[in-house]
């Protein structure tokens, strides 16, 4: 995409001078020859820089600075003066008291010119590129957090301090308390409690914390508490780890379940190693990432394609942008992205019950490797 430059001088001959030495590939210069047509241009177009005049009629490239910083839209983009007046500091201050970031005195040094130009193009390559990959976080962010709010398990978050940052509306109702009552809170005083409701472990010397900060998964051999209005409630907890980009602890992710008493707990230990298969297509829910809504349960799943057990017909050939939070994670990663299309759907014997088979449109690397990693082990 080209980069804008507006050039302002009241001369046409000097416009058209600038032009020859400022023309070149991945420029579109702009002239205009007024402080007003120059305004109206700014607000119009996004420009990467202004070359502007200080000497021109009605009104002079001070005001025209002056202005332009008063704008939300134009106060940041980088004025270079050029000028022929005389260069005494009182001029000079008066310019930079405008908005100024810079200074060229007539006759202009093309070589000087093109070195200042390139510098300020730079730099708004350079805040484009900013913007677009603070876009593209917050874009990721708000999927993950409609993938977790979505899901039908009870899913907390918790810091390296073990407090918890992050619930979504399914541990709201587990635990029976409103999100900003338990956001902040010790993970330890909230779920690791014995059936007597004293607490088991504290953070630092808890087994799901040194275990995820070893990089390992965590299930509870025993049932733990959390303390409601109507007593203890048992509980399953599978923890794991989260890690920053260069893999330091940074928290964990915690599913909860209730769980009757501890005899479920280690019941569910042993279904989890005769039915490894089922039980993982149990847990696996599949969202679309555009809504957040619930697509359909895990059947199977390969390099190729998968199957949703569904509650709604979906036509042959739509396109769904999808994802899915892991059981375990896998690769370093706890959810995964994609999209699919639809290649058959069948309806079930229950009314409103359907099986649908679904292609693969491009898998990353990562969602490969983690597809893969699912097949291997399950």
């Amino acid at each position: 995409m080209k980069q804008n430059i507006l050039v302002v001088d009241d001369h046409r001959e000097n416009l058209i001078a600038l032009e020859a030495i400022l023309d070149g590939e991945g420029r579109n210069l702009v002239m205009a020859q007024s402080g007003n047509e120059a305004l109206s241009l700014a607000l119009k177009y996004d420009f990467a820089l202004v070359l502007l005049d200080v000497q021109m009629p009605e009104m002079d490239g001070f005001e025209v600075a002056e202005l332009m910083r008063k704008n939300n839209k134009t106060r940041h983009i980088p004025i270079i003066f050029v000028t022929a007046i005389s260069k005494e500091q009182k001029y000079v201050f008066r310019g930079y008291e405008c908005g100024a970031v810079d200074y060229l005195f007539k006759p202009i040094d093309q070589k000087i010119l093109e070195a200042k130009v390139n510098v300020f193009l730079e730099l708004d390559r350079q805040r484009k590129k900013l913007q677009q990959a603070v876009v593209q976080m917050k874009r990721l962010k708000d999927e993950n957090e409609r993938l977790l709010h979505a899901l039908g398990e009870a899913l907390i978050g918790a810091d390296a301090r073990g407090k918890v940052s992050f619930c979504n509306e399914a541990a709201c109702a587990l635990l029976r308390r409103p999100r900003d009552e338990l956001v902040g809170k010790d993970i330890a005083a909230l779920i690791f409690n014995d059936d007597t409701g004293k607490r088991r472990w504290e953070w630092k010397e808890s087994p799901l914390r040194l275990a995820c900060q070893q990089g390992e998964g965590w299930k509870n051999e025993h049932s733990l508490y959390t303390q409601d209005e109507d007593g203890l409630v048992a509980l399953s907890v599978r923890g794991n780890a989260i890690n920053d980009d260069a893999g330091n602890f940074t928290g964990v992710v915690i599913v909860l379940r209730k769980a009757d008493d501890e005899n479920d707990v280690r019941d569910s230990r042993k279904d989890h190693r005769r039915h490894p298969r089922k039980k993982l297509f149990r847990e696996m829910v599949v969202f679309d990432r555009s809504t957040g809504g619930n697509v359909g349960r895990l059947m199977n799943i390969s390099l190729d394609g998968f199957k949703l057990f569904t509650r709604r017909e979906l036509p042959h050939g739509e396109v769904l942008h999808m994802g899915m939070v892991l059981p375990d994670q896998i690769a370093g990663v706890n959810t995964i992205s994609f999209d699919a299309r639809v290649v058959w759907s069948e309806i079930l014997d229950a009314p409103g019950e359907y099986q649908v088979g679904f292609q693969f449109m491009e898998l990353t690397e990562i969602t490969a490797n983690v597809i893969e990693n699912l097949m291997d082990k399950y």
